[in-house]
C-alpha cells in the first residue's frame, strides 16, 4: 500500500513533469485499488503538513511556504486527472467539494489554481450533485477582491470553472429552481469579475454571459446589468500580446456573440450601436466597421423581431443611409450595405414595405444627381437583393426613374452608372428567380416581369448602335461596355414558371434575343474591322463576347445566323491578300468558338451541334479556298479557326472528367463518323465500304443520356476525320521513286513550292491540328484505330499499301540490303516536304504505336537513311523537321537493343567524322557534318530513355568530335542537340524520359569532356582542341540543373571564364555567361578567387571601347569567330555581364571589390549610354550597387 504522505512529499519536491505526473497517477491508481477501505481521508490529508492552521507552522512563527502549499493542492488536483469518474461516491464527492471550496475560500495565497482546477474535475463527475454547484459560486465569489489579485493563469482556471458549472443542464436547472430570475449568483460574479483585462480570460467571460444570456431567463434589471457588463468592453481592442495566441478578431468576434445572444438585449444594444456610428469623425475605421459587423450579426440572431428589430429600423436606416452617401471607405460601406440587406430579410408584409418604401423614397431622387448615383444604386441593390419580396416591391419604381434619367443623363459617366445599377438588377434578378418560392411568391414575381421587357428598345438599343457607327466617340465605347453587359443579362433573364418543375422559358421573345445577338456581334465585327478612338476598345470587345456567351448559352438557336454572318464575312476576304482580312476571319472564328464550343449547356447536344456547324462551315470554306487557289492567308486563318474551336470544345469537356481511353471500333471508324454526322460528308468525300457489311450505328442519344465522355469520343473522331481530309488534300501521289517500285506522296501542287510563308505556315498548322487530335487520345483508341497505317499512307489508305509485319530476322535481313546508293523507298516520309506532315502524326503517337513501324521494319531504315539523307537532298526548311523526326523514333522505342541498327549507325558517325576532318572542299565537310548532326539528334533521342550499354558506342564517338582540328568547333556547338530540352521530348508528347537521364548523360558524356577541357597542356595545338571542348561543355552544361554539376562547379567557372578570355562576346561565350551566373546564384563562394577574372570577361562584353579593342589568339583559324556578331547575342552577353557585374557587390564583402571600383564604374557610365534599352536599365542598376560600396 503506499504512503501518499511520501507522495505528496516527493510531489512537493520534484520539478520534473514527466515524474510529477508518475507520482499523481501512482495516486490515482493506490485511491481505485483502495476504494473499499475509504482512502480519500487519507489522500487528503496527506497535504496537512503544508496546510493553514497546521500546528507546527504556527509554532514556527515562520512565513508559511506559499510555494510548497500551492504544489501540495496541485497533488490533490493532479491526481483527479486520473481517477476514473465513477470511483467517488456522492459523500466523499461532498467532502472534497467542501476542502476544495474552503481553500477558494480562506487560501487566496496558494489553494485557488488547484482549488478551481481540482473542482473542474469534480464536477464532471458521476456523483457529483447539482446543488453543489450553487456552493461553489458562492465560494468563489467569496474571494472579492483577492480574485483580481491572482495571476492570469489562475483567474482563467476559475472562469474554465465557471463556464463549466453555468452550462451544465442539471446546474442550470438547479440555479434557475434556486434563485429565479433574480439570478444574485451571477450579480454577485459580474461584481467579482468587473475588471477583468486578460484577453484569454475576457474570451471565457465572454462566453460565461453569452450562455447565460441564451440559456438562463433572467429579469430585465438582471439583462440590463449583464449588457453593462460587457458593454464597458466595447470597442475592444488587445492591449498586449496573448498568451494562448488569442487576436483581436478573436475578441471582437465573441463579444460580438455576447450582443446577439438574445433578443432581450435589443433596446440596449442596438440604440447603443447605432449611437455609436452617430459619434461621426470620432470613431475610426476599424470600430465602424466593428460596429456594423455587430449590428448585422445582432439582426440575424435576434428572434421575435417585432420586439427586437422594428422599433428600431428607421433608426437603423436613418443612421446608417449616410454611411453609403457620404461613405468613403469601400470596408465600411460594404459592411453597411449588408447590414442594410440583412435588415430586409428579417421583415415581412406592411414592415418590409414601409422599410422597401422609405428606401425606394429617399433613394430613387439621388439618381438624377452623378454625385450619389452610384451611392443610391448600391443603397437601393443592397435592400433589393434580400429576397424576392423585397425585390418585387422596389424593382418597378426604381427601373422606372432609371429609365427617366437616363433619356436625360447629366453626363456621360453619369449614363455608365445609371446603366451599371440597371445591369445588377438584371444579375440580381437571375439570381433571385434560381432560389425557392411559394406559389404566390412566384405570382408577385412574375407581376412585375413587365418592367424588364422594353429594356432593350428604351434603354440599351441606343448605346449599342451608336457604338457600331464610324463617328463612335470615347464617351460611346464606355457607355456601350455597359450596355453590352446589360444585355447579356437581359437575354438570359429566364420567366417564372408557376406550380411547374419545367425548364422556364426565356423572358424575352426569341426573335428578340436572335435579333440582340446580332446586334451584339456586329459590335465585333465592327472592332475587328477597325480601330476604336480609344483604350476601351478592348473591353467593348471583351464584354462582346462574354455578353455573346451568355446570349448563346440562354438562346443556343441564335447562333446559327451568327455563323451565316460569319460565311459573309468569310467570302468577302477570300480574294484578299492583305493581313488585315485574314486576321479578320482568324478572330471571328475564335470569337464563334468561344461563344458556342466553350462550355456544356444543359442540353450538350446543343455545344455539339454548334461545333459541328462552325466546323462544318470553316471546312467547306477552306475547300472552296483550296480549290479556288484563295489567298493562302485565308487558309491559315480557317484553319486556326478550326482548331481553337476544337480547342475550346475538347476544354469543355475535360471540365467534367470523362473517361479518356474508352476504345473506339475502329472497324470502319470514318463511314460510321459520317453516317452519325452528316454534315462531314462533304469534306471528308469518301465511304468506306467493306464486302457490303451495313454499319449498325444508333442515332444521336438524347441529350440526358449524352455524357461527357460520349461527347469527348465523338469529338476525338469527328477532329480525326478532319485531320484525314486536311491531309488527303494537302498531298499527292508521285510515282515509284528510283530504284524501287513502290508509290510515294509529295505535297499537292498549291503547296510544293514552300515558297510563300503562308503556305509553310498552313502545312504547320496541318500538322499542329494532327498533333493536337491524336495527343488527346488514349493509348488504347490509338492502338484500336489502327494509327499506325497513317503514319504511313497519311490517310492516303487506297494510293499507299501497308507492309506485313516482319520477324526480327526479316527485319535485320531487311536493312542489310539497303545502301546508301539506292536509298530508303519509304525515305519520302522524312527527307521531303511532306516530312512536316509526317512529324504533326509521329509526335503524338504513343510508344505502342511506334513500334509498329519497326515491326514492318520501316522505322530501322528511316533511321539510317535519314542521317545521310538530310546531309545531301534537304533544304534549311525540312532538314530540322527530319531531325526531330530522328529523335522520336529514337526516343519512342528501345532502338539502343537493335544490334544491327546500332552498328550502322556507329559506323555512319565515324565515317562522317572521318571525312568531316579530311575533306578539302567546304561544300563536303559540311555536309558530313549536317549527317554528324543528324545523329546527335538520335543519340538525343536515345539518352532520354532507360537504356543499358548498348548506345555507349555513339557516346563515346561524340566525345572525340571536338577533336577535329578544322571541324571540332562547329561539331562541339552542335552538341547542344544532345540535351537541350524539346518540345517532343516531352511527357505531354508521350516521349520516354527517364528520371535522371541528365545525370547519367553528365557522366557518360559530359564530364569526360569537362577534363580535356581543363587538362594543363599548353601546346598552340591543344588550346585549340580544348577551345573546342569548352564549347560542346558549356553547350550542354547550360541545359542541365546546378545540382548535377555541382561537385565540378570550380572547373565549369573555369572552363568558362578561359572560354570568355579567348574569344570575347559572341554565341560560344553566351553559354558561359549564363553559366556564370548560375554559379553566383547557387554558390557565390566558389567564384570568390576570381572576382577578378569575371570582371575582366565582363566589361567587354557591355563596353563597346574595350569590345573594340579585343584580338583573338593568333592560333585560333580565321572564320572561327563570326566576322559580326548578330545584335540580339550581342545584347543578350551585354545583359548578362552586367547582371554579373552588378551582383558582385552584393555577393562578396567590400574588401574583394573595392579594388575594381574606379574602373568599373568608368566603364558602367558608358554603359548607361549603350544603344540597347535593357543594357542600360541593367547598367544603371550595376553602377548603383557600385556606386553604395564602401
Amino acid at each position: 500500500m503506499a504512503d501518499f504522505r511520501q507522495l505528496a512529499l516527493d510531489f512537493v519536491l520534484e520539478d520534473d513533469e514527466a515524474k510529477l505526473t508518475a507520482l499523481a497517477q501512482r495516486a490515482a491508481k493506490e485511491l481505485e485499488s483502495s476504494a473499499g477501505s475509504n482512502p480519500v481521508a487519507r489522500w487528503v490529508e496527506a497535504v496537512q503538513p503544508w496546510m493553514p492552521g497546521n500546528k507546527e507552522t504556527e509554532d514556527s512563527q515562520e512565513t508559511p511556504d506559499w510555494t510548497s502549499r500551492a504544489k501540495a493542492l496541485e497533488f490533490l488536483s493532479h491526481t483527479l486527472d486520473f481517477v476514473k469518474p465513477d470511483l467517488f461516491k456522492a459523500s466523499q464527492v461532498k467532502l472534497l467539494i467542501a476542502f476544495f471550496g474552503a481553500m477558494l475560500d480562506i487560501d487566496h495565497k496558494a489553494g485557488v489554481l488547484a482549488s478551481a482546477s481540482a473542482l473542474s474535475r469534480i464536477i464532471a463527475m458521476k456523483w457529483f450533485q447539482p446543488n453543489s454547484g450553487y456552493e461553489i459560486i458562492e465560494k468563489v465569489c467569496a474571494m472579492k477582491e483577492d480574485f483580481q489579485r491572482q495571476t492570469p493563469k489562475t483567474r482563467l482556471a476559475v472562469y474554465e470553472l465557471l463556464r463549466s458549472l453555468l452550462t451544465a443542464p442539471e446546474v442550470a436547472s438547479n440555479l434557475k429552481q434556486r434563485d429565479g430570475a433574480s439570478c444574485s449568483y451571477l450579480v454577485n460574479l459580474l461584481e467579482l469579475c468587473r475588471n477583468e483585462r486578460d484577453p484569454d480570460c475576457l474570451i471565457v467571460w465572454f462566453d460565461i454571459l453569452r450562455s447565460f444570456l441564451q440559456q438562463y431567463d433572467p429579469s430585465d434589471e438582471v439583462v440590463e446589468k449583464v449588457f453593462a457588463a460587457f458593454k464597458a468592453y466595447y470597442p475592444i481592442t488587445l492591449p498586449r500580446l496573448s498568451q494562448g495566441g488569442i487576436t483581436p478578431e478573436d475578441l471582437k468576434s465573441q463579444l460580438r456573440k455576447c450582443f446577439s445572444s438574445t433578443y432581450r438585449l435589443a433596446s440596449h444594444s442596438i440604440p447603443f450601436l447605432v449611437g455609436k456610428l452617430d459619434q461621426g469623425d470620432g470613431v475610426t475605421v476599424n470600430v465602424k466597421v466593428d460596429v456594423l459587423k455587430t449590428i448585422r450579426e445582432c439582426l440575424e440572431e435576434y428572434d421575435n423581431p417585432e420586439q427586437s428589430i422594428i422599433p428600431y429600423v428607421g433608426r437603423i436606416w436613418g443612421s446608417l443611409k449616410y454611411e453609403v452617401r457620404n461613405g468613403e471607405i469601400e470596408d465600411a460601406i460594404w459592411a453597411t450595405l449588408e447590414v442594410l440587406k440583412t435588415l430586409a430579410t428579417k421583415l415581412k408584409d406592411d414592415h418590409l414595405r414601409n422599410y422597401t418604401l422609405d428606401v425606394t423614397r429617399d433613394c430613387v431622387t439621388d439618381l438624377s444627381n452623378p454625385m450619389y448615383t452610384t451611392q443610391a444604386g448600391r443603397l437601393i441593390v443592397s435592400v433589393l437583393s434580400a429576397n424576392s419580396n423585397a425585390f418585387v416591391l422596389m424593382v418597378a419604381p426604381t427601373v422606372t426613374h432609371l429609365k427617366e434619367n437616363l433619356r436625360r443623363p447629366k453626363s456621360a459617366t453619369h449614363t455608365q452608372d445609371l446603366l451599371k445599377i440597371l445591369n445588377v438588377i438584371l444579375e440580381t434578378r437571375l439570381l433571385l428567380s434560381q432560389t425557392q418560392m411559394t406559389d404566390e411568391q412566384k405570382s408577385d414575381f412574375a407581376a412585375v416581369d413587365g418592367v424588364f421587357k422594353n429594356l432593350y428598345s428604351d434603354v440599351y438599343s441606343s448605346p449599342i448602335t451608336a457604338s457600331s457607327e464610324q463617328s463612335a466617340s470615347e464617351d460611346d465605347i464606355k457607355i456601350a461596355v455597359e450596355a453590352v453587359q446589360g444585355v447579356g443579362a437581359l437575354v438570359s433573364q429566364k420567366a417564372i414558371q408557376l406550380g411547374s418543375d419545367s425548364d422556364a422559358a426565356l423572358l424575352l421573345p426569341k426573335a428578340l434575343c436572335s435579333e440582340i445577338g446580332l446586334y451584339v456581334f456586329y459590335i465585333a465585327l465592327h472592332g475587328f474591322d477597325s480601330s476604336y478612338p480609344c483604350s476601351s476598345s478592348d473591353d467593348l470587345l471583351n464584354e462582346t463576347a462574354k455578353a455573346l456567351f451568355r446570349i448563346n448559352q440562354a438562346h443556343p438557336a441564335g447562333f446559327r445566323p451568327l455563323i451565316d454572318w460569319f460565311v459573309t464575312v468569310i467570302h468577302g476576304s477570300r480574294q484578299d491578300e492583305s493581313d488585315e482580312a485574314s486576321e479578320k476571319i482568324q478572330k471571328v472564328a475564335a470569337l464563334l468558338a468561344y461563344v458556342g464550343c466553350s462550355e456544356l449547356s444543359k442540353s450538350p447536344i446543343d455545344m455539339r451541334r454548334h461545333f459541328l456547324h462552325l466546323i462544318h462551315v470553316m471546312t467547306a470554306e477552306l475547300e472552296i479556298a483550296i480549290k479556288t487557289n484563295a489567298s493562302k492567308k485565308v487558309w491559315c486563318a480557317l484553319l486556326v479557326g478550326i482548331q481553337t474551336a476544337s480547342r475550346y470544345f475538347n476544354d469543355a469537356c475535360l471540365k467534367h472528367n470523362p473517361e479518356k481511353d474508352q476504345a473506339f471500333d475502329g472497324t470502319m471508324w470514318l463511314y460510321r463518323v459520317t453516317y452519325k454526322f452528316p454534315e462531314l460528308q462533304a469534306f471528308v468525300d469518301e465511304k468506306e465500304e467493306q464486302d457490303g457489311i451495313t454499319p449498325s450505328y444508333e442515332t444521336a442519344a438524347p441529350s440526358k443520356e449524352l455524357t461527357a465522355t460520349a461527347l469527348r469520343n465523338d469529338f476525338l473522331l469527328i477532329g480525326l476525320a478532319i485531320v484525314r481530309g486536311l491531309y488527303r488534300r494537302a498531298t499527292t501521289t508521285v510515282g515509284p521513286i528510283a530504284g524501287s517500285t513502290k508509290p510515294a506522296l509529295q505535297l499537292c501542287d498549291s503547296l510544293s513550292g514552300l515558297e510563300d510563308s503562308s503556305e509553310y505556315r498552313y502545312l504547320q498548322l496541318v500538322s499542329d491540328f494532327a498533333s493536337f487530335i491524336l495527343r488527346e487520345m488514349g493509348e488504347t483508341q490509338q492502338v484500336s484505330l489502327k494509327l499506325d497505317h497513317y503514319l504511313l499512307n497519311l490517310f492516303q489508305d487506297e494510293l499507299i499499301p501497308v507492309p506485313i509485319t516482319l520477324p526480327e530476322e526479316g527485319r535485320r535481313l531487311s536493312l542489310d540490303k539497303y545502301t546508301d546508293e539506292g536509298g530508303s523507298a519509304w525515305g519520302w516520309l522524312t527527307e521531303k516536304t511532306v516530312n512536316t506532315l509526317y512529324y504533326g502524326l509521329l509526335e503524338a503517337m504513343r510508344p505502342s504505336v511506334i513500334a509498329k513501324l519497326f515491326d514492318y521494319g520501316i522505322a530501322q531504315e528511316l533511321l539510317i537513311s535519314s542521317t545521310l539523307s538530310a546531309s545531301i537532298t534537304q533544304n534549311p526548311v525540312t532538314r530540322p523537321v527530319t531531325r526531330s523526326i530522328l529523335t522520336i523514333l529514337a526516343n519512342k522505342y528501345k532502338v539502343e537493343d537493335l544490334s544491327y541498327v546500332m552498328a550502322r549507325l556507329e559506323g555512319r558517325l565515324e565515317s562522317a567524322l572521318h571525312n568531316a576532318q579530311n575533306s578539302s572542299d567546304s561544300d563536303d565537310a559540311s555536309r558530313y557534318l549536317e549527317q554528324v548532326s543528324s545523329i546527335y539528334a538520335i543519340v538525343s533521342g536515345i539518352v532520354r530513355r532507360p537504356g543499358g550499354k548498348q548506345a555507349r558506342g555513339l557516346i563515346q564517338q561524340l566525345r572525340e568530335a571536338p577533336r577535329n582540328a578544322a571541324t571540332g568547333h562547329l561539331l562541339a556547338r552542335r552538341m547542344e542537340m544532345v540535351v537541350a530540352p524539346q518540345q517532343f521530348l516531352s511527357k505531354d508528347s508521350f516521349a520516354v524520359v527517364k528520371p535522371l537521364w541528365t545525370q547519367k548523360l553528365y557522366f557518360d558524356l559530359v564530364k569526360p569532356m569537362l577534363e580535356i577541357a581543363t587538362s594543363q597542356d599548353s601546346e598552340a595545338e591543344s588550346q585549340l582542341v580544348k577551345t573546342n571542348y569548352r564549347i560542346g561543355v558549356l553547350s550542354m552544361v547550360k541545359h542541365m540543373p546546378f545540382s548535377i554539376w555541382e561537385d565540378d562547379s570550380v572547373e565549369i567557372l573555369r572552363a568558362s571564364v578561359v572560354l570568355c578570355q579567348t574569344l570575347g562576346a559572341g554565341p560560344d561565350t553566351l553559354p558561359a555567361l549564363q553559366i556564370l551566373k548560375t554559379i553566383l546564384a547557387e554558390s557565390s563562394e566558389k567564384a570568390q578567387d576570381y572576382i577578378k577574372s569575371l570582371i575582366n570577361i565582363s566589361l567587354p562584353c557591355f563596353s563597346l571601347k574595350l569590345a573594340a579593342e579585343r584580338k583573338l589568339p593568333d592560333w585560333l583559324p580565321s572564320g572561327y569567330v563570326p566576322a559580326k556578331i548578330r545584335p540580339d547575342i550581342e545584347a543578350e552577353c551585354g545583359r548578362l555581364a552586367l547582371e554579373i557585374v552588378g551582383a558582385l557587390p552584393r555577393l562578396f564583402e567590400s574588401s574583394y571589390v573595392v579594388p575594381f571600383v574606379p574602373q568599373v564604374r568608368r566603364e558602367l557610365s558608358l554603359a548607361c549610354g549603350h544603344p540597347v534599352r535593357d543594357v542600360r536599365r541593367l547598367a544603371r542598376v550595376a553602377r548603383k550597387a557600385w556606386t553604395e560600396i564602401n
